[in-house]
C-alpha cells in the first residue's frame, strides 16, 4: 500500500509579489503628488506602502525627501537613516542623510556625507554642490566669530631690490601646484578638508559615534588616491571638472 503524497507548502512568493506591486503603485500615485506640491497627500501614500513593508528602501528615501519638502528634517533624517541601516551604499539615502543635516544645522556632518556621496558616485553633481554649500555654511559660521575679533596690526612692507633673484620654489610649493594641476577643482576641496582638520573648533563637532575628523580625514585619502591614479595616467593633465557636470550630473529619478 502506498503512502500518500505529503502536501507541498504553498509558496509565499506570490504573496510578496502582491505586496511589491501595491508598494509600487502607491509610491508611483505618491510621486504624482509630489510634483503638483501635495505633499500632504503625498506623505499619507508613502505611509501606506511602509505599513505594508516596512524595509521598502524607495519608499523610506522618498517619504524622506518628502518630509524636508514639509519642513520636517528630522523625520526625513529618521527615514533616511533606517533606509542606510538596510543599504549603506544606497546613494539616495546617503543624499537625503546629508541634506537633512544641512536642514538641521549639522553642517560639519553634513559635508561629510555630501563628501561620501561624491566619493561613491563622483560623475553627480548634486553632491558637489552640495559640498559646496555645506563649505559656505562652515565658513559664514567660524567666519562670523573672526569678524568679532580685533583686527592684527599688517607687518610695514619691505621693497625688495629689484636685482635680487626669486628663491626657488619649495617641495611643499611644487606638491601643491602638482596637486592643482592634477585634481583640478577638486584641489579646491582637498584644501579645504586640510584646513579643516586644524580648526580649533573641529573637536567640538566630533560626537561618540561620528567622528567629524575620521570621515575628513577619509575624504582627503580617497582625494590622494584620485590625484596618485591622475598623476600614473597623465602626469601633466588636469581633471576636466566640466565631464563631472554633463548630463549624468543629477541624482538618479527618485
Amino acid at each position: 500500500m502506498s503512502k500518500p503524497a505529503k502536501k507541498r507548502p504553498k509558496s509565499s512568493k506570490p504573496v510578496v509579489d502582491e505586496i511589491e506591486v501595491a508598494c509600487k503603485n502607491l509610491r508611483d500615485e505618491a510621486l504624482k503628488y509630489m510634483k503638483v506640491r501635495n505633499f500632504n497627500k503625498a506623505l499619507g501614500l508613502y505611509d501606506q506602502a511602509l505599513e505594508m513593508n516596512t524595509n521598502d528602501q524607495s519608499a523610506l528615501v522618498a517619504r524622506s525627501k518628502c518630509y524636508l519638502q514639509l519642513g520636517e528634517p528630522a523625520k526625513a533624517l529618521q527615514d533616511a537613516e533606517t533606509a542606510l541601516l538596510l543599504d549603506k551604499t544606497n546613494i539616495r539615502a546617503i543624499y537625503q542623510k546629508a541634506e537633512a543635516l544641512y536642514y538641521l544645522g549639522q553642517f560639519e556632518h553634513s559635508l561629510m556625507f555630501f563628501h561620501r556621496g561624491l566619493r561613491l558616485r563622483p560623475e553627480l553633481a548634486s553632491f558637489r554642490l552640495g559640498v559646496q554649500k555645506t563649505q559656505e555654511a562652515i565658513e559664514n559660521t567660524i567666519g562670523s566669530n573672526a569678524k568679532n575679533q580685533p583686527p592684527q596690526k599688517k607687518a610695514p612692507k619691505v621693497d625688495k631690490p629689484k636685482s635680487a633673484k626669486k628663491s626657488p620654489l619649495s617641495k611643499e610649493e611644487l606638491d601643491k601646484r602638482a596637486a592643482r594641476r592634477l585634481l583640478g577643482d577638486l584641489y579646491v576641496d582637498k584644501e579645504y578638508l586640510e584646513n579643516l582638520l586644524k580648526h580649533p573648533d573641529l573637536k567640538k563637532a566630533d560626537t561618540n559615534t561620528e567622528g567629524v575628523s575620521e570621515f575628513a580625514k577619509d575624504a582627503i585619502n580617497f582625494l590622494n588616491n584620485r590625484q596618485e591614479f591622475w598623476r600614473q595616467q597623465k602626469p601633466c593633465t588636469s581633471l576636466n571638472a566640466k565631464k563631472l557636470d554633463g548630463n549624468n550630473g543629477a541624482l538618479p529619478r527618485w
